[in-house]
């Protein structure tokens, strides 16, 4: 089943257990304010676990790898992936993902209205992305970049104009401020790897490591 598939069948967010795996809807656009991004996942796929084939549209999607071995189907071709492997879902390009490993698969998918936003064909190669250049260059909305936050450490103070933001936490546990633009007033969210945080455009938010390790952080970026 594809996103926006299962997406429209459910009256609520909820957890499925489709072909071997576990597909956990985090947030859907409906939970969201004046957002392009039409829902964000989980997804884990026991040993031999698989998606169907299937294409999205009008939409696009990443798919980003936190543990595990595996291939994702695009097109005619496969893709091998690993933990911090990201994966670009053009729209209407068929795709599957298969655990070929004997341990569990997980990724993060985070799916994007295109609308009449054409691909960023001239797209250049930023600090920390995710994602090569020639398969950035095929999505007209989205972008996946990944940060690390030492311990003790803060990460810098960011609005991003312009972007909505979701975070995921690959590894560690963090304090997330998020500043009520204009004023002195912020509030505090506790994250470790089960939370994903949505950020509108503007709105200034920093991350503060509290655990023992250092703070990985993955950031899907919708352009507006």
């Amino acid at each position: 089943m594809g996103t926006l598939m299962r997406l429209a069948s459910l009256s609520a967010p909820a957890q499925r257990n489709e072909n071997h795996r576990l597909v956990r809807v985090v947030f859907t656009n409906n939970d969201l304010v004046n957002s392009r991004i039409m829902g964000v996942e989980q997804s884990i796929y026991f040993a031999s676990g698989s998606s169907p084939v299937h294409a999205e549209s009008p939409t696009e999607e990443i798919m980003y790898f936190r543990r595990g071995t595996g291939k994702v189907l695009l097109g005619n071709s496969y893709v091998d992936v690993r933990p911090g492997s990201a994966v670009a879902i053009p729209t209407g390009i068929e795709h599957h993902v298969v655990n070929s490993g004997r341990d569990v698969l997980e990724h993060i998918l985070i799916s994007a209205e295109i609308g009449d936003r054409k691909a960023e064909a001239s797209y250049s190669a930023q600090p920390g992305d995710c994602l090569p250049e020639d398969q950035s260059r095929l999505l007209s909305r989205l972008e996946c970049r990944r940060f690390t936050v030492a311990e003790d450490g803060q990460s810098t103070l960011s609005d991003f104009a312009g972007h909505e933001s979701v975070y995921s936490l690959s590894s560690g546990f963090a304090i997330a401020h998020v500043q009520l633009a204009g004023t002195e007033y912020e509030w505090q969210y506790a994250l470790d790897a089960s939370d994903c945080m949505w950020i509108p455009p503007g709105v200034p938010h920093y991350f503060r490591n509290i655990g023992d390790t250092p703070l990985n952080i993955v950031q899907f970026q919708c352009r507006s």
